[in-house]
């Protein structure tokens, strides 16, 4: 099992790879779709044996929500292709970066859910976080890339990958203080995890009510709140708060 998991995620990183690569050259497009298909394929592979694994839907530690995080990114590749938003390279690019942080993980294929992990709501609240940061990244990488003459088209797309995100952001914060309330009998506890969840869904919440019309200002709020999800999904995981944490199973 652990030399198929590697197989997949490395198969995956390739395709996902030369599909970035394919797909930033003027004439490599058609085939940088193909390749971008061909990698999501592969990592519903990956995501199928994660769950023969664990013996569990596969999103309970970090290896596996970077695993997944491509999957949750396709249905938003194609909606974004029906708006008219080329976010291809983009998503390629995402992909490539979460499956190369999963593969210098541990394959921990032996992982079982912890008992707090053995809730209705495990699978919905997690899947909306990974969805909402998943778009939140592409929403950053375009902000990033908001220069020059594209900068208003590229401002544009950040924003709406911003407020498509919103809604999954916030459902994982409430399911979450739901959940805990079913596991621990108290909706919140000002864990290290929970504090930096509200403060990204608070930076996201004043970035849409500021109404910005400068693009400088507007690109700063999306890096800001891109910068709360990456202390979210990452940073608090090796602080050493995150020791004590009650989402010590989620590292």
């Amino acid at each position: 099992m652990n030399a198929l998991l590697i197989i997949f995620t490395a198969l995956s990183v390739l395709l996902f790879a030369v599909s970035w690569m394919l797909l930033l050259t003027s004439r490599g497009n058609a085939w940088g779709v193909r390749a971008l298909s061909t990698g999501m394929a592969s990592c519903v592979l990956l995501f199928a044996a994660n769950a023969w694994a664990a013996q569990a839907p596969p999103f309970g530690n970090m290896r596996h929500v970077l695993c997944a995080l491509p999957l949750l990114l396709y249905p938003v590749w194609t909606y974004l292709r029906r708006r008219g938003v080329q976010a291809t390279a983009g998503i390629a690019g995402v992909a490539t970066v979460a499956l190369i942080g999963a593969l210098c993980m541990p394959l921990q294929a032996g992982w079982r859910q912890a008992p707090a992990l053995q809730s209705a709501w495990f699978v919905p609240h997690v899947a909306s976080y990974v969805a909402a940061y998943a778009m939140l990244t592409l929403s950053a990488v375009y902000a990033v890339g908001a220069w020059g003459a594209r900068q208003a088209a590229r401002l544009t797309s950040a924003h709406m990958l911003a407020r498509l995100a919103f809604p999954f952001l916030t459902f994982g914060l409430c399911s979450g203080a739901l959940w805990a309330d079913a596991a621990w009998g108290r909706y919140w506890a000002w864990d290290i995890k929970e504090a930096w969840s509200l403060i990204t869904w608070l930076i996201y919440l004043i970035y849409f009510h500021m109404e910005v019309s400068d693009p400088s200002a507007r690109r700063i709020m999306l890096l800001l709140g891109f910068a709360a999800v990456l202390t979210t999904f990452l940073i608090v995981n090796v602080a050493p708060r995150a020791a004590g944490s009650l989402h010590t199973y989620a590292q």
